[in-house]
């Protein structure tokens, strides 16, 4: 009727008035800076994609790590916690954002009406690039690996193994009173076992001090599969050099790995969802077949069920640290991707009338029992790895995971060193080491090109490159990526990426999420959130009721808040994050990392926040600002 468009007008106008910028243009004006946009040929390739993009490899090396480092099935409570109240929520407005508005993780503000909120939208996309130019330096390594292990099948060795070169000299500590004694090695080069109460384990840091009636007897072993393991990591996949100061030259082995990897991204996202989409049929659904050939495995292993216990059994004690439900929290939205503008793109492209809050909460629960599902597969592969390993070392004990801190098991060390390990004492190990890295391939690959997806779609929601074709836009964003990469195939790399990973989203996104949230439900005098609800019902049926209003309004941005300030204030958070002022030079330690590092890291934390603040000051920086173009306020159906 008249009276209702008169109030759209009236709406236009006061949103415009509130946020410091004219009223949108007619409708006619965006069609012309945003045509037809391309949808999935099917709901299925959407939920293929968004499962894709939320499982990648962290469910397969992160979510283990921290729950074997807090206490094991006792960081399944603030993990289950932090997925109800913030994982699902969160993912479900995201994705319909993105769906009722058609539009990226940028152009959703103006079409809300707040283009001053598009900052928010920025930081979300930086940090999205910022994170895709290492992540994929991940899929580098897992090729490297790939392709030795296919070269090396002639061979019959795996090209960790410890038959293909001598073992390092091992030191031990014995008792003084039995040092001598001419049975105290075998004939392997071990410790006999008769011995092994008499020996003494440095603690997991190597800081102890030896006591003073334990002496040191070094002995050369046949077999020493862990140490090997870490050789072939470090020497040859990384080359690693002393520290981050020390670039060592291009690591040529990786940088061809890193080329074949961005050609593979390519090839997904050349053509956006028209490629990407029938990609996700295979890519996503192939890694559940390799868990599954896995999981059978690992449960029917020696020793499966000392690690299953550790997965199970939790240790109630961690619940008092803040740092178990700190992490809980953070690992739901690393897991889901929340915060990174990926879902947002991704619903953009999807039906206007799907149901996204069924869509996006399958998804979210799907992630996280993936999650647990890889657990059930890491856990068993640790306590068949600590038996095994207890054979050459006496100081890792056969019934307990706690000792297994010594080959290195966060991050990256338990998908390139623990499984390495363990598939090598397997029989058909190279079946299980090609399924493996092929599967890590997969994960990566889903992940990678969602990133790409998300950065593509805001260059083009902003009026960027929108009138290239879509192959040269996706390879013009690949090929810049690729030669900024080159820092990550340095014999410096690891360490650059380990600077990358640890600041980059350090709390951007769960600034991000706050800002989703406040910006829908508490802006124009509540008129946005209104209307939305309105464009949701109108377009799926879906009556969004008091639970959207109390999750969405109060529950999530509360929480998103306390996690930006407890990941950027004492006593929970430290400026020098990654302990640079203590570090050590390789091999002595891990790793040196220069007081500049420090500043470097809190640079790349902060720039996507920058960005937000200028675009809330000054919006018309932005084309897609000054455009015009209908609003939800609008575009209601008649």
């Amino acid at each position: 009727s008249s009276s209702v468009t008169s109030r759209r007008r009236v709406l236009i106008a006061m949103a415009g008035s509130l946020q410091g910028v004219a009223p949108a243009a007619s409708s006619a004006s965006e069609e012309t800076a945003h045509p037809e946009r391309p949808v999935y040929a099917a709901q299925a390739e959407l939920i293929f994609s968004l499962v894709g993009y939320a499982v990648g490899v962290g469910n397969v090396w992160r979510f283990p790590y921290l729950t074997y480092t807090y206490g094991g099935g006792a960081f399944l409570i603030p993990y289950g916690l932090s997925l109800l109240f913030m994982g699902v929520p969160l993912f479900v407005l995201e994705l319909g954002l993105g769906q009722l508005t058609r539009r990226g993780t940028l152009g959703m503000w103006t079409k809300i009406g707040l283009p001053r909120w598009q900052g928010v939208g920025l930081a979300a996309i930086m940090t999205t690039f910022l994170v895709a130019l290492y992540y994929i330096t991940i899929l580098a390594w897992t090729i490297y690996y790939l392709g030795r292990t296919i070269a090396a099948i002639p061979s019959g060795q795996l090209p960790w193994s410890d038959e293909l070169q001598d073992c390092p000299a091992m030191n031990l500590y014995v008792h003084q009173t039995v040092a001598n004694s001419p049975y105290l090695i075998d004939s392997a080069g071990f410790l006999n076992s008769s011995f092994v109460g008499n020996t003494w384990c440095p603690d997991a840091h190597g800081a102890a001090t030896a006591p003073a009636d334990y002496v040191v007897r070094t002995v050369q072993p046949n077999r020493c599969p862990a140490q090997m393991a870490k050789i072939f990591w470090e020497a040859q996949a990384l080359k690693q050099s002393s520290g981050l100061d020390d670039f060592g030259g291009l690591n040529l082995e990786m940088l061809l790995c890193l080329t074949i990897a961005w050609v593979l991204i390519w090839l997904v996202v050349f053509n956006g969802v028209k490629s990407s989409g029938k990609v996700v049929y295979f890519t996503a659904t192939f890694p559940y077949l390799c868990l599954a050939i896995f999981l059978v495995r690992a449960l029917t292993l020696p020793n499966a069920l000392t690690g299953l216990k550790f997965l199970f059994e939790p240790d109630y004690s961690h619940l008092s640290d803040p740092q178990v439900w700190i992490h809980g929290a953070i690992q739901i939205f690393f897991s889901l991707g929340i915060g990174y503008g990926s879902i947002t793109s991704f619903g953009s492209f999807g039906k206007k009338s799907a149901n996204f809050v069924r869509d996006a909460s399958g998804v979210a629960i799907t992630n996280c029992c993936t999650s647990l599902i890889a657990g059930c597969v890491t856990f068993p592969v640790l306590g068949f790895l600590a038996a095994e390993l207890h054979k050459t070392d006496p100081c890792i004990a056969g019934d307990s995971l706690d000792s297994l801190k010594s080959i290195g098991l966060s991050g990256t060390g338990l998908a390139f060193v623990a499984f390495p390990i363990a598939i090598s004492q397997m029989p058909g190990s190279f079946f299980f080491a090609i399924l493996f890295f092929f599967m890590m391939l997969l994960l990566g690959i889903d992940s990678q090109f969602a990133y790409i997806e998300a950065v593509a779609t805001v260059l083009m929601d902003a009026g960027i490159g929108d009138k290239l074709p879509r192959p040269l836009l996706s390879g013009i964003i690949c090929f810049i990526s690729y030669i900024i990469g080159f820092l990550f195939v340095t014999n410096a790399g690891v360490y650059f990426l380990e600077l990358f990973d640890n600041y980059v989203s350090i709390y951007v996104m769960f600034a991000v999420g706050a800002l989703e949230c406040l910006g829908l439900m508490w802006t124009c005098n509540g008129e946005t959130w209104r209307q939305f609800k309105i464009l949701c019902e109108e377009n799926t049926g879906i009556r969004l009721g008091w639970i959207s209003k109390a999750t969405w309004g109060y529950i999530c941005p509360a929480l998103c808040v306390f996690l930006v300030v407890v990941s950027v204030t004492p006593p929970f958070a430290k400026v020098d994050v990654m302990n640079a002022r203590s570090s050590k030079a390789f091999p002595e330690g891990t790793g040196y990392f220069p007081e500049w590092s420090i500043a470097v890291g809190w640079i790349l934390a902060t720039v996507p926040f920058a960005l937000m603040l200028v675009v809330a000051v000054w919006p018309n920086v932005l084309k897609s600002s000054r455009a015009g173009g209908s609003t939800i306020f609008d575009e209601m159906p008649k």
